[in-house]
């Protein structure tokens, strides 16, 4: 049985079982990062024709759209789907927030909303509005427990934001876990995330969307 360590937030962990749960692995959860929504009036959105979306948090926490000509910028084909679900029309669907900002032209800015979080990697341009939607914080340590299964090696390690892989790099090296986890194979979202630890582990993969990692993983 091969082993996945899943890194995102525990309800997006769930959901990535659920999806592979007719396949034979074994599933780690180590949660890197924590979500907690921050009070928001959401009628601000009745100010603006166009919002930027680059997480699936924000997405599924997102309202229904405030009107049938609200257009939406995301980050992620699953993001995409659930906004359209929600009755906002895509503008553009990027692979990562440095593409999505470079597809974003000026003539819109002043009437663009960005619900982020409290940290992130990408700034937008300066006239695009931002409102922080929730909070985020990463992992500081591992139990002894996941220190002690890690040792035991793992097959794949997946890899969302950048931060996160900083954490866990952070979090590898401070418990010399690498040469534990040499046969790794990382599976990165893009390759900005690839980046980060191109230079600790020989095997990598970029999948850019979770619908990419699924099928990698159903190969």
């Amino acid at each position: 049985m091969k082993s996945v360590l899943l890194t995102r937030s525990e309800s997006a962990n769930n959901s990535f079982k659920q999806a592979l749960a007719d396949y034979n692995y074994e599933f780690l959860d180590c949660s890197l990062i924590d979500y907690q929504l921050q009070p928001i009036d959401f009628s601000i959105l009745e100010d603006y024709k166009d919002v930027i979306i680059t997480s699936n948090f924000a997405a599924n926490n997102l309202p229904q759209a405030p009107s049938d000509v609200m257009y939406a910028w995301v980050v992620g084909a699953k993001s995409a789907r659930i906004l359209e679900s929600k009755g906002y029309k895509i503008r553009f669907c990027a692979p990562d927030a440095i593409t999505l900002k470079q597809q974003i032209p000026a003539e819109i800015y002043e009437n663009t909303i960005y619900l982020s979080s409290n940290h992130i990697t990408v700034n937008m341009p300066l006239h695009i509005t931002r409102q922080i939607f929730y909070n985020v914080s990463y992992l500081e340590s591992l139990s002894k427990e996941q220190i002690l299964r890690y040792k035991k090696g793992v097959d794949y390690i997946l890899l969302y934001s950048e931060n996160c892989a900083k954490t866990l790099m952070k979090l590898i090296l401070e418990n010399d876990l690498l040469n534990y986890l040499e046969n790794t194979t990382i599976i990165a979202i893009s390759s900005k995330i690839e980046m980060v630890v191109k230079s600790h582990f020989r095997n990598r993969v970029v999948c850019s969307g979770d619908d990419l990692i699924l099928k990698y993983l159903k190969k």
